[in-house]
């Protein structure tokens, strides 16, 4: 959208103009000749010479609005208009098959020397209908109020090229105070655009917009409205939407999808529906492709609503600012095949992730509710993939800004899921913004629900080739406090009747096997079946982890909370170094040391 949809609007509004001094040119040419002309019959000769007048000069007015488009574009631009219709006792004007293209002699010119604009336009239509147009303001005033434009079937191409952002912000900033030099103002009762369609040619690629259509009320551009943000691009009241929105990221991994775009004003909401983000490549061929271990994403929202926009930043590519964004429902799927070399994810913690945004953005509050998420891994080691699955997942972000960061509040985050859909977990979230660099973040996350220790089996066999076979977890609390490198805190799991298997996977076995022996030495020996023991405190134990850099952020909490789980079990903490981050033979140095992954078997 941005100044696209801007130019979309005004463009026709500059042919408008043109119509204006063609108008008031030709009336005055009239009333002149009235003036000589008695009363009666004469008076109905004096409207039929107007009309004639007016016709007259429709091939002198065509010449000269395409040489006004010419000097204003520094001859960039070359009109052509179909037919010109006026009728001045109807009070309307109307154009037919214009086409405003560049002038690819004078572009490619401009090009050489270095001067050309970082974006030009094609524009065309069949139709543009203007009524109620006010003669005697034409005649005596600097003004232009009309009753309804209608535009039909519009084809508006951009063309873009990479340009200095300080060039594209001064050429955004004048374009309405070169407008009231001419004109002091323009009032449109009700502007219509129907059936158009928005091209955007960018590297060789195209976004195309279709069905766009608009309907704005009570248009007003003059010194008082030209920056009111109450209102949407001059309009107390708009309505806006565009279809079939698609586009491709990262280099055509992914492709991102809207059925439909509406926005709402005065109540400055922007409605995305059916978005999607989704990779034309299965998950195996994709991660196939990669040199290195990559989440491959699919994710789709029914809906995405965001209120309280601040249009003016939004439509001039300045930044993203509003007072909520709304996702009621939808899906997240995260895949990641561990077989792929591991790559460094240093500096990608959320805050720093953020902050490396390209756009700026300012979000007071982000609320989801009832989504679904799914992580599946796929462990070389078993040689199986595991999914975790958190369902109804509701979240409250608030202070979502990469601005003004001196003074920024930390990002919250709060939630809630049922893991595997029947055990509720709560997690809160706080990141320093002030010290994004470190990556400074407190964590809290609970489940105060028991369940059956073997319903995590589906992800911990081929995850971490550990099987619970028995046991019943009764509570979790979690107490994190780290940056990008470590995390550590208190970690409480109370349970019962703990048993459990360590795993193996043997060469040509689809199943895995367990380790007989050296599961049972853990259960006697080791194992601390209860917490608490019986006549015995809660044991709560001191977890520290330090980050792995191939590593993301869940994995570092992840971790930290499980080496207090091992501690309150019992087992030695540095299984949870143990991690199954390549393929076999490849090493990671965690806390100094290297392990192999053969040391998993």
């Amino acid at each position: 959208m941005n100044k696209k949809l801007f130019l979309l609007i005004l463009i026709p509004a500059l042919i408008i103009i043109g119509v204006y001094v063609f108008i008031r040119y030709s009336l005055k040419t009239t009333v002149h000749r009235g003036d000589n002309i008695s009363m009666g019959k004469n008076q109905t000769d004096s409207a039929s010479a107007k009309q004639s007048s007016a016709l007259d000069l429709r091939p002198l007015f065509i010449e000269r609005l395409k040489q006004l488009v010419a000097k204003t574009s520094d001859n960039v631009y070359d009109l052509s208009v179909g037919e010109l219709k006026i009728d001045i006792l109807a009070s309307t004007a109307s154009f037919e098959n214009v086409v405003l293209k560049p002038d690819k002699k004078r572009a490619d010119s401009l090009n050489r020397l270095g001067l050309a604009p970082a974006e030009t336009f094609s524009f065309s239509f069949e139709n543009l209908q203007v009524e109620g147009i006010n003669f005697d303001d034409a005649i005596t005033s600097k003004t232009m109020n009309y009753k309804l434009v209608k535009l039909t079937n519009p084809v508006f191409e951009i063309y873009r090229k990479p340009t200095d952002a300080r060039e594209a912000k001064e050429i955004k900033e004048d374009f309405t105070q070169r407008f009231l030099k001419e004109m002091q103002k323009l009032s449109v009762q009700n502007l219509m655009i129907t059936g158009g369609k928005v091209i955007i040619h960018n590297k060789g690629k195209s976004t195309v917009l279709k069905d766009v259509s608009i309907n704005m009320q009570d248009i007003l551009i003059d010194s008082a409205t030209r920056i009111d943000p109450s209102r949407f691009l001059f309009a107390k009241k708009a309505s806006l939407g565009f279809k079939d929105y698609k586009v491709e990221t990262g280099n055509g991994k992914y492709t991102v999808a809207i059925d439909k775009v509406n926005v709402e004003a005065p109540g400055q909401t922007l409605t995305l529906v059916n978005f999607s983000l989704s990779s034309p490549l299965g998950k195996k061929e994709f991660s196939g492709r990669q040199t290195f271990a990559k989440e491959y994403y699919q994710v789709a929202f029914p809906s995405l609503i965001m209120k309280g926009v601040n249009w003016w930043s939004l439509l001039n590519e300045e930044e993203v600012v509003a007072k909520e964004i709304n996702i009621p429902g939808g899906k997240v799927s995260i895949y990641l095949d561990r077989s792929k070399p591991p790559a460094s994810r240093m500096g990608n913690f959320p805050a720093q992730l953020l902050m490396k945004l390209p756009l700026k953005i300012s979000v007071d509050r982000l609320k989801a509710n009832d989504l679904d998420f799914s992580y599946e891994e796929f462990n070389p080691i078993s040689q199986q993939s595991g999914t975790i699955l958190l369902n109804d997942v509701s979240m409250n972000i608030a202070n979502v800004s990469n601005m003004n960061i001196k003074g920024a509040k930390p990002v919250t985050v709060n939630g809630k899921a049922m893991l595997m859909g029947k055990v509720p977990i709560n997690a809160a979230f706080v990141f320093s913004l002030q010290k994004y660099q470190a990556g400074d973040f407190t964590a809290q996350i609970s489940a105060k629900k028991a369940f059956d220790g073997t319903l995590i089996n589906s992800f911990l066999m081929p995850m971490g080739m550990l099987k619970i076979e028995r046991g019943n977890l009764q509570k979790l609390e979690a107490n994190i406090r780290g940056n990008e490198l470590n995390a550590s805190g208190d970690v409480t799991i109370l349970y019962q009747d703990l048993k459990i298997n360590l795993l193996r996977k043997d060469n040509g076995d689809k199943d895995l096997d367990k380790k007989g022996v050296t599961s049972f030495l853990a259960n006697t020996f080791l194992l601390k079946k209860d917490n608490p023991k019986a006549g015995n405190a809660v044991r709560t134990t001191q977890a520290e982890f330090k980050r792995i850099p191939e590593g993301g952020f869940f994995t570092l909490v992840w971790k930290t909370i499980m080496t207090g789980a091992l501690k309150t079990i019992g087992a030695p903490a540095k299984i949870a170094n143990k991690t199954v981050i390549g393929v076999k033979g490849q090493r990671s140095e965690v806390k100094g040391q290297k392990s192999e992954v053969k040391d998993q078997r």
